[in-house]
């Protein structure tokens, strides 16, 4: 999806605090239509009446050519009317659309990737780490700054680099989720420190960022947990009534109506 930037200062450019209410939004309008259109800024005169709901259109039209907002163009060019500079701060329509096809490229290979891990038996507790948002249309922001010092700002100020995700309060989170999963296993309790290091061993075999900490620390145990286990213990306790005693996921089993479908397409 195409983005209009408008400066934050275009309300009060001296051009536009002239204009009349019906006029200005006439502006925003063709703005929001040429980016969807495509049109490079051209508006023609049989498509003004398209372009906003306010009623007479070309009188705006030609209040904005007054303000110098708007280009009249000859009838030899097609009539109609150019917003003024559209291209110095607008995508081209030709940028859009490469940008566009670069992007449905970027998703084939994705899909490609997760089709060809899917065919090989490849390792699902993977998918967690994939990430294709960057794939989608970045927010229209301003860059972000290595502190937060607006006083509009209700956030705190914050380093550049640092997410959500890497709060203390989330760890524990992660370091909790593997003490309930690790206690009915071990022979021994599973304390704090013990929790944190398995986290940290699971996240660094990750490739690339990992999206949801929780989600792919909790699929690598229930996997399998054998690695995880405190030293010197190999074999893990029987399961307790209701959960499975290979994947050791509550009944019924998502890993073993896996592990039937894998071998029933196998055949």
């Amino acid at each position: 999806m195409p983005w209009v930037r408008v400066d934050d200062q275009f309300p009060v450019n001296r051009k536009v605090r002239r204009l009349s209410d019906k006029a200005f939004r006439l502006y925003v309008s063709a703005l929001c239509w040429c980016n969807a259109n495509l049109t490079d800024g051209r508006i023609a005169e049989s498509e003004i009446t398209y372009v906003s709901d306010v009623r007479s259109p070309k009188r705006y039209a030609n209040e904005l050519v007054c303000a110098g907002l708007w280009e009249q163009n000859d009838a030899e060019n097609g009539g109609g009317w150019t917003v003024h500079d559209y291209l110095e701060y607008q995508s081209s329509a030709e940028k859009i659309r490469a940008d566009r096809e670069a992007k449905r490229a970027r998703q084939e290979r994705w899909l490609d990737k997760k089709r060809a891990e899917r065919d090989t038996g490849g390792d699902a507790s993977q998918d967690a780490t994939d990430d294709a948002s960057k794939d989608d249309a970045p927010l229209p922001s301003h860059p972000i700054p290595k502190t937060n010092t607006s006083s509009q700002s209700s956030i705190p100020p914050y380093q550049v680099g640092r997410s959500i995700d890497d709060d203390d309060d989330d760890l524990r989170q992660v370091d909790e989720m593997v003490m309930r999963l690790l206690a009915p296993l071990a022979a021994q309790p599973i304390t704090a420190d013990y929790a944190a290091w398995v986290r940290k061993t699971i996240l660094d075999k990750g490739r690339g960022r990992i999206q949801n900490k929780t989600a792919y620390v909790k699929r690598a145990l229930e996997k399998d947990p054998r690695p995880y286990l405190p030293q010197g213990q190999t074999e893990t306790p029987a399961p307790a009534a209701g959960r499975c005693p290979t994947h050791h996921q509550d009944l019924p089993c998502r890993g073993c109506a896996a592990d039937a479908k894998a071998r029933k397409d196998e055949a």
